[in-house]
Order: C-alpha cells, then sequence, then structure tokens
C-alpha cells in the first residue's frame, strides 16, 4: 500500500501546552515513519490573531526577539529528538501572517501531507478551536487531525467513518491506511433520512464491500436516521467508545442550530476522541 504519511506540520505556539500536542505527534510520527515540521506563524495583530469564522486561533502571545523565538523552537526540536531516541527528523519554520493562511501557503508549498492540531481544555463540553479544519483541508486537500488533549493516536481500535449519499473514497483510503498499521475495527456508519434513504444503503454496501474484497481488516456497518450527519456521528462515536473519525468538511462537520456557522460550531469542537478532516476530491 502507498505510503500516505511522510511528512507531517504542527503548529506550535510556544507554550508550555505545545509539548502535549508533540507528545502524541512523536508517537504517530514513529509509527508511521514521518518527518516532523514545526510551523510558528507570527500574527500580524493581536486582532489577526483571532478573526475570522467565528474560530479561536492559536493563543495570541508574541515573542517580540527573533533570537528567543528561535531558541524556543530549536527547545521543542530538542525535545522530539531525545523522546522519539533520535530517530525523527525534525525542523522547525517561522512566518508572518495569519494561522489559518500561514497554515495553508505552508502546506501548499512545503509537500505536507497530514496536519496534526492539539485542542485546548473542554469549557461546558465545547473545545477550543485553534485554527479551522475545515478551512485548512479544503484548500490544501491535505488531511487535518484534531487531537483532544484527552486522547492519543496510536491505539486506535475503532474508527468510525460515515456514509450518506457518495461513496467516500478519500475517508475509506486513510481510513484502510491506519487500520492496517493498527488492530483496528472500521465502522462504517449510514446516516440517512427520507431524501437519501436509497443512496445511503448503496454507497454503505458499496464501501463495505470495497474494503473487504481489497483489505483483511475487521469491518462492521450500522444506519442510523438523522437530519443532522455531524450531530449523528458524534452521538455514534460516543456510544461506540470510537478512536476516530474521519469526516468530510462542509455538510459532515456542521453541528445543529440556527447559528452554527456563525459561531464555527463545527463536530472538532465536540467530538470525544479525535477527528480526521480530509477533503472529498
Amino acid at each position: 500500500m502507498q505510503k500516505l504519511f511522510n511528512k507531517i506540520l504542527i503548529p506550535v505556539d510556544i507554550s508550555n501546552k505545545s509539548k502535549d500536542i508533540l507528545d502524541k505527534a512523536i508517537a504517530f510520527a514513529a509509527k508511521y515513519h514521518c518527518r516532523i515540521q514545526l510551523l510558528h506563524v507570527v500574527s500580524v495583530s493581536p486582532f489577526a490573531a483571532i478573526a475570522g469564522d467565528g474560530h479561536l486561533t492559536l493563543p495570541y502571545d508574541p515573542i517580540d526577539n527573533m533570537q528567543e523565538l528561535e531558541f524556543q523552537l530549536e527547545k521543542l526540536c530538542r525535545y522530539i529528538d531525545f523522546s522519539s531516541g533520535d530517530i525523527i527528523d525534525v525542523e522547525y519554520s517561522i512566518i508572518n501572517g495569519t494561522w489559518n493562511q500561514g497554515i495553508i501557503d505552508f502546506v501548499n508549498a512545503n509537500n505536507i501531507d497530514l496536519v496534526l492540531i492539539g485542542e485546548k481544555s473542554n469549557f461546558l463540553k465545547k473545545r477550543k478551536m485553534v485554527v479551522n479544519p475545515d478551512l485548512i483541508a479544503e484548500k490544501t486537500n491535505i488531511p487535518v487531525i484534531t487531537i483532544p488533549s484527552n486522547r492519543r493516536l496510536t491505539r486506535l481500535y475503532s474508527i468510525v467513518i460515515p456514509i450518506t449519499d457518495f461513496l467516500p473514497v478519500r475517508k475509506l483510503m486513510y481510513g484502510v491506511y491506519i487500520a492496517v498499521n493498527l488492530d483496528t475495527t472500521i465502522k462504517l456508519l449510514g446516516i440517512e433520512n427520507m431524501k437519501t434513504k436509497d443512496k445511503v444503503h448503496y454507497y454503505l454496501e458499496k464501501a463495505h464491500q470495497l474494503i473487504k474484497e481489497n483489505c483483511n481488516i475487521r469491518i462492521e456497518k450500522e444506519i442510523v436516521v438523522s437530519q443532522n450527519i455531524a450531530e449523528a456521528v458524534k452521538q455514534f462515536a460516543l456510544h461506540e467508545c470510537a478512536d476516530l473519525i474521519i469526516v468530510n468538511p462542509g455538510t459532515q462537520t456542521k453541528m445543529p442550530g440556527f447559528f452554527s456557522s456563525l459561531l464555527g460550531n463545527i463536530i472538532q469542537k465536540y467530538a470525544a476522541p479525535p477527528v480526521l478532516t480530509i477533503n472529498r476530491v
């Protein structure tokens, strides 16, 4: 099978919590034999650091002295070297701009295969969203994994992949790639309503057949009725104690509510496990 993950980008904000996402990334990179690229974006202003799409970005805590900033990033690189036993190649970059656009531009210019984003602590069951994973996935066509602080990526016993009114080839490809490397069960979740029922049943069977005929991994399938895909996936993942959710940005991530888009209420803020967001095409 083609190697899908070679170079992982990790946005870091030079805070103590940066090491939390690094620990998860180190284990993941060692498992999939990847290089790590750290990225720090020097925001043009405190206002630019929190603007756009209803999402909060990484905390605006700038270090004015470039030498100090480089020193802190070099410390993180040494931490990765020490923690991994020098088996992971790591480097860092510093750019100016805004976090979302900075990440997008860097990914598009530097052959990044995956973006790992750590999430901050919960507040009333809603996490602070560091950047906009939907936007990054759509603009780069590269997978983005958002990881809650209390979860990890190396012991994934179940992966939930929602199936709607099309065959999600890219989600299946990444789900299988991750599952083959781990002792994982893929759970295909058909989400239907009155308009999509026939298509959902057809593509659920098609996805199940595609995996079964090409891979020797465990597969389960289930159908639920719901008007909101993100809420159905969130509840199913919670009930099944899932370890990873794979979704397409847009309809599959938008949580219910009249002001959901305005407030940036997406599944990545609420789901218990990590969420891998991958563009449909």
